[in-house]
């Protein structure tokens, strides 16, 4: 006998609910068109026919991009796959392959994004959000504020500039595309653990490097196009930093940093995931690449990060006190790097008139600033350069954050930022809030993570260069709650009460 009361599902409902999901297949698994299908393999074809005589490896380029897009269509997470894993590590990798002046994570993210983004059916579109607008609205500034520099000032942008001018673009497409193609929350947990395992490879390539591996440097120098971590100290001669498939080691501590805060979140609030031993494992070898970057605001915020997850998860002191023996194991052991760049950064140079206590990364960065990029920005504070430095400027690199949003789009792209910083935190807030553990872990390591990018971000551009903005972002995706509405009204979240399979006869199911 029926409970009173309870749901009588349609036959259409039992039917559905009974036959294999389709709420995790794509829009080609949906809805097959052999018309498409057929009419896209022969351009296909016909393209790389074209191609294989004369340029044998833009046709191979061609034949991966359609299969790749293929894929995507066929199964959205394998799209969530390539944008979470593959385009992080590969970020800082050269331009010019693939594709002449673009970067190969850029060519991947407009490649999968638009695909998720054009592909998804109207049942699984993820209503939009604050951080949704605003993250766009910060992308459509800087685009905006480029062009407006190239116009005003008669510049004429290279391919690559204008790669710039459209490159805070790419982020919006992450965190959309992932949003879209992670359909339940078992495929949350799935490409989170795979976002943390798929570190170790960078992991492990950044300890080859500093272990000095015969030829590592130069296979990095080569992918990069960088300097492969090498940083000359006056006092004990060339001091290794680990830069990993990055071409500079500050990249390599901002794409590791998130990832350390998660997997600490992740360990603290028991969340279950598969592979927990690969992530420990993970984050063990994040934590040594992360130490030998030797980069200091990163070092200094992911200890104090760490402290402030450790006590919100401790209830008698006993991880605290784990912490402090850890970081203290974790000082002695890295002071033969760590010393001789503290002596590096303190020492004094006869003439200079740098005082003392002041580390010479500051004092050096103070002098540029004064002296070249904030006279440039005084003279243009509303507008700003683009991407193309007046000829005021001698060193090229702003080495702050702060100073870059100055220099692209005045002070109103930096309101821009503070208001992309508001929404963030509101993400974060409200995923720490939840009642999901996997959430809870997430936005507080989500939230430390935005912290520390705000003090980091002083010293050097973070959220503007490779390795810290794709990852963050990815996480970013996985962690901010989400509303997902059908006809009837029905909404859920992340929470794995609320959201499974968004199929007519799991809803009806549900009711």
């Amino acid at each position: 006998m029926r409970a009173r009361g309870a749901a009588v599902p349609l036959p259409n409902q039992a039917r559905a609910a009974a036959s294999p999901s389709v709420g995790s297949l794509g829009w080609l698994g949906a809805r097959y068109r052999p018309a498409v299908l057929g009419t896209g393999s022969a351009v296909v074809a016909l393209a790389a026919g074209g191609l294989v005589s004369f340029r044998p490896k833009d046709a191979v380029a061609v034949v991966l991009a359609a299969a790749l897009v293929a894929a995507v269509l066929l199964r959205p997470l394998v799209g969530a796959v390539v944008l979470a894993v593959v385009v992080p590590m590969t970020s800082g990798l050269a331009s010019g392959f693939p594709i002449p002046h673009v970067r190969i994570s850029e060519a991947l993210i407009g490649l999968v994004g638009v695909t998720v983004v054009v592909g998804a059916r109207r049942r699984h579109v993820v209503p939009w959000q604050t951080l949704d607008w605003v993250l766009l609205a910060y992308g459509l500034a800087w685009a905006a504020f480029g062009v407006v520099a190239d116009r005003s000032m008669g510049e004429h942008l290279s391919l690559e500039q204008w790669g710039t001018v459209l490159g805070q673009l790419q982020f919006f497409l992450v965190f959309r595309a992932v949003r879209l193609a992670v359909r339940d929350d078992g495929e949350r947990r799935f490409l989170l653990a795979a976002v943390i395992v798929g570190t170790m490879p960078v992991s492990l390539l950044a300890i080859f490097q500093e272990a000095k591996m015969p030829g590592v440097a130069a296979f990095i120098g080569k992918l990069t196009g960088g300097i492969a971590g090498a940083s000359v100290n006056a006092q004990t001669g060339s001091l290794l930093r680990a830069t990993g498939p990055f071409d500079n080691w500050a990249a390599l501590a901002g794409y590791l940093l998130p990832i350390l805060f998660a997997v600490l979140a992740l360990l603290l609030c028991r969340a279950q995931l598969p592979t927990r031993r690969w992530l420990v494992v993970s984050g063990v070898l994040a934590a040594v690449a992360f130490a030998l970057t030797i980069e200091q605001s990163a070092i200094v915020c992911g200890v104090v990060g760490v402290a402030v997850l450790v006590r919100r998860y401790d209830r008698d002191g006993h991880l605290t006190r784990w912490v402090i023996a850890g970081v203290v194991v974790a000082v002695v052991a890295a002071s033969p790097l760590l010393i001789p760049r503290l002596f590096h950064e303190l020492s004094g140079s006869p003439g200079t008139g740098r005082i003392a206590w002041v580390p010479q990364t500051v004092s050096f960065r103070w002098a540029v600033w004064t002296r070249q990029y904030l006279p440039a920005i005084v003279d243009r504070p509303l507008t700003g350069y683009g991407v193309v430095l007046p000829p005021t400027i001698i060193w090229p690199y702003s080495e702050s954050q702060y100073i870059t949003f100055l220099m692209e789009g005045g002070v109103p792209m930096l309101v821009m930022f503070g208001g992309l910083v508001w929404a963030m935190f509101g993400g974060t807030r409200a995923a720490a809030r939840s009642a999901d553990d996997l959430s809870r872990g997430l936005g507080l390591a989500l939230g430390a993570s935005v912290v520390a990018m705000i003090v980091m971000d002083a010293l050097w551009p973070f959220l503007s260069n490779g390795g810290m903005p794709q990852i963050l972002w990815a996480l970013m995706a996985l962690t901010v709650p989400r509303a997902r509405r059908d006809r009837t009204g029905t909404v859920g979240d992340w929470t794995p009460g609320a959201v499974g399979d968004w199929t007519p006869g799991a809803i009806g199911a549900r009711r």
